[in-house]
């Protein structure tokens, strides 16, 4: 049975149990219904545990998979490294030359990239001669932790409110 069913089942057994509304009898065969009230009881602990089994068992594959991209990005990171030190090497030896290595030929191309020296200078300079998509400014944002603060003082922030809410967790 799944665990809809059971609840159901139970629920129904229950309305069963209650009292004839018309003439107050109590059903003839209550012991038979309280019995099978506790024989589901048992099920729905069941499929509770094994659901809580099955969060468990999924929250380590969670952790695992983490820990397996952390170990994965760690390693990347070293190999890029790795690369940039020997094409460096290549560079040095190779003194600024276009050289063939056999399985593999070391060239060389021109790039140009904008280096920013005293940024607050610039951005002033950009605003002052309208050049305002050459910079960005950070949407505002609310700081909650700031915000939380001020309610916990007492203020009251239009549009704001303290929301309580219950977390479920496993261990």
């Amino acid at each position: 049975m799944r665990l809809y069913e059971v609840n159901q089942e139970i629920e129904n057994l229950l309305e069963a149990l209650e009292p004839d509304p018309e003439t107050g009898e109590i059903p003839a065969n209550e012991d038979e219904i309280i019995a099978q009230i506790n024989t589901l009881a048992m099920k729905r602990e069941d499929i509770l545990s094994y659901l809580a089994k099955l969060a468990l068992d999924v929250k380590a594959s969670v952790h695992a998979m983490k820990a397996e991209e952390k170990r994965l990005h760690d390693r990347r990171q070293s190999m890029e490294h790795r690369q940039e030190r020997l094409i460096s090497i290549l560079d040095r030896e190779c003194g600024g030359q276009k050289t063939d290595l056999g399985v593999a030929t070391l060239c060389y191309r021109k790039n140009t990239r904008v280096e920013v020296s005293d940024e607050k200078v610039a951005i002033d300079w950009l605003k002052k001669t309208g050049h305002h998509d050459c910079y960005r400014q950070p949407d505002p944002e609310i700081s909650k932790l700031y915000v939380g603060k001020l309610l916990d003082a007492g203020e009251q922030v239009p549009g704001v409110e303290r929301v309580t809410g219950i977390s479920c967790y496993l261990r």
